[in-house]
Formats: C-alpha cells, sequence, structure tokens
C-alpha cells in the first residue's frame, strides 16, 4: 500500500471514526520513525540537543529494549518526550525502540544473530 493510499485510507476512516490500525497494514518501523520520532530526533537520531540525541552512546533512561520501550510508550514527565502508549501498538513500541537502539553504533543487537 502506497504512502498516498495510506493517507486517503487514514482521512476516509477518520471521517467513519474507524481505528487505523484495524485498516491497514502495519507500517513499517522507519515509518514509524519518520512520522513519530523524526521530528525532535532528527533522520539518523544524532539530534543537536543532548537529552534527544539518540547516536550518542548517553542513555540516560537506559538503553536495554525494554527502558528505551518504556521510554517510548511511557513519555518522560517534565520533559519533551511524549508518551505514545495511545498512538502504537506494543509490537510497533518494540520495533521502535530496536529501530532508535540502532542508531547508537556503542549498544549491542537486543538479538543475537544466529549463524
Amino acid at each position: 500500500m502506497t504512502l498516498a493510499t495510506r493517507a486517503f485510507l487514514a482521512a476516509g476512516l477518520a471521517l467513519l471514526n474507524v481505528p487505523l490500525a484495524w485498516a491497514q497494514e502495519k507500517a513499517p518501523v522507519q515509518e514509524l520513525y519518520r512520522v513519530k520520532c523524526q521530528q525532535c530526533h532528527m533522520p539518523d537520531g544524532n539530534a543537536p540537543l543532548e537529552p534527544m540525541n539518540l547516536a550518542d552512546a548517553n542513555w540516560v533512561h537506559g538503553s536495554k529494549p525494554a527502558e528505551v520501550a518504556k521510554v517510548i510508550s511511557e513519555g518522560l514527565q517534565g520533559t519533551a518526550m511524549l508518551s505514545f502508549k495511545s498512538q502504537l501498538t506494543p509490537d510497533e513500541v518494540v520495533a521502535l525502540a530496536e529501530y532508535v537502539r540502532s542508531f547508537d553504533k556503542t549498544l549491542k543487537s537486543a538479538k543475537p544473530r544466529k549463524k
């Protein structure tokens, strides 16, 4: 499904008050990042403001996939990081957590690679 088709479908479903997640294909994680995260964290995660930088090996709230997923889901009170639990499925939160961790090349992969 193309981005234009998704946008058209989303607009139509919004008029009918139908949840978009029910009707559309699961968006690739890169598209989720672009739509939900990129504005603050930049395309490569290298935001100029240190608290928003995902590529600098400084993970104040934890770098483990579950810790990153918690931040995405619940947000961080008193900061610009909003909660996305009402906008994303649990699987999308996990996928985004794994994706944003990939910006920091000092972190080990969340899953061991098979040989």
